[in-house]
This record gives C-alpha cells, sequence and structure tokens, in this order.
C-alpha cells in the first residue's frame, strides 16, 4: 500500500540521496514479494524524462526490446531511487515515479544501497535487458557479469537496432 500522503523525492544534493531512497522502502518491499516467484526478467534503464513511459527514448528503443521480451519476462525498469519498477507499474501508478533524482545523486553510500537491494531483487533469477553504461554497471556489481545485455554501441546504433527488432511496436498498447 502507499504511504498515506506520499510525495516524490526531488533530489538536488547528494545529501538527499540515502532519504529519497528510503521514501521507496514500501515499494522495494513489496517488489521483493512480488520477485519472489518470478524467474526471468528484462531490465530497462529509467530516464530523465517524466513519466518514464513517455521518454523519447523509451518509445524509440526500450519499449521495442521490452515488447519482444514480454512474454518471457516481467520487464523491470532499474531507477534511482525506486531501484526496480514494474513496466506496468509505470501506467498505473505514474505519480508515482516522477521523482527527480539524477543519477549523479548517487553518493557512495546512496549507491552501495542501490547495488545491494538491486542484489536482494535480481539473486537467482535469469537476467536480460537493455542497459546503457551507467545502469549496465550497477548491474554487474549487484549480481555480477552473469547476464545477457542487449545494448551495443551508441544510442543512434540502438535506435537503428529497435526498429529493426521491432517496428511500429508500442508496449503501451499493451496496457
Amino acid at each position: 500500500a502507499v504511504p498515506g500522503g506520499f510525495k516524490p523525492p526531488i533530489v538536488k544534493r547528494e545529501s538527499r540521496s540515502m532519504a529519497a531512497f528510503h521514501s521507496y522502502d514500501w515499494y522495494f518491499d513489496w517488489m521483493g514479494r512480488f520477485l519472489a516467484d518470478v524467474e526471468k526478467v528484462f531490465l530497462t534503464p529509467c530516464a530523465a524524462t517524466k513519466p518514464i513511459h513517455t521518454s523519447p527514448f523509451h518509445r524509440r528503443i526500450y519499449q521495442k526490446f521490452a515488447a519482444a521480451q514480454e512474454k518471457d519476462r516481467e520487464i523491470l525498469v532499474v531507477s534511482e531511487p525506486v531501484v526496480l519498477i514494474r513496466y506496468e507499474d509505470l501506467y498505473k501508478f505514474e505519480r508515482l515515479f516522477c521523482y527527480d533524482f539524477p543519477p549523479k545523486m548517487l553518493n557512495r553510500k546512496s549507491r552501495a544501497l542501490f547495488v545491494e537491494r538491486l542484489g536482494l531483487l535480481l539473486s537467482g533469477k535469469d537476467i536480460a535487458g537493455c542497459l546503457p553504461k551507467h545502469h549496465a554497471a550497477l548491474i554487474n556489481d549487484a549480481v555480477g557479469k552473469n547476464w545477457e545485455n542487449h545494448w551495443q554501441g551508441d544510442i543512434y546504433f540502438m535506435m537503428r537496432k529497435a526498429n529493426l527488432l521491432a517496428p511500429n511496436n508500442s508496449r503501451r498498447a499493451a496496457y
């Protein structure tokens, strides 16, 4: 259950990053219970544009990769400070995930907490994803390099790759 009066955090100083992570403890706990029975996941990154699902990169790249995987895997967004968000929750609970947490606001302690929480949620899972360098490094630190990352090259290469993978396919239509 969403805590009463919950407001998504706005982080403008590194010193506020731990508080932002703890503001989503309720969702992290719920996600732990939800993922207990999930064997396979597909990871996408968060986005500076909120709501995340409206981000140009999500529409042009990540949603197409996710659509190709959704029959076999739970689609999750790797996101500071929430940790992991179910993609369908981006639509159901849109306002809860309209936070502002630039990745540069991660400090040593909050990054360690993030990696620890990723490890707890993803332990024992069959993991695939489409993650650029920053998010891929977090997953590598959390679970090692034994997962499949579809990301190659730069953003423009990935847009072309996504267009070949699933042209005219929109995850939003599924919800």
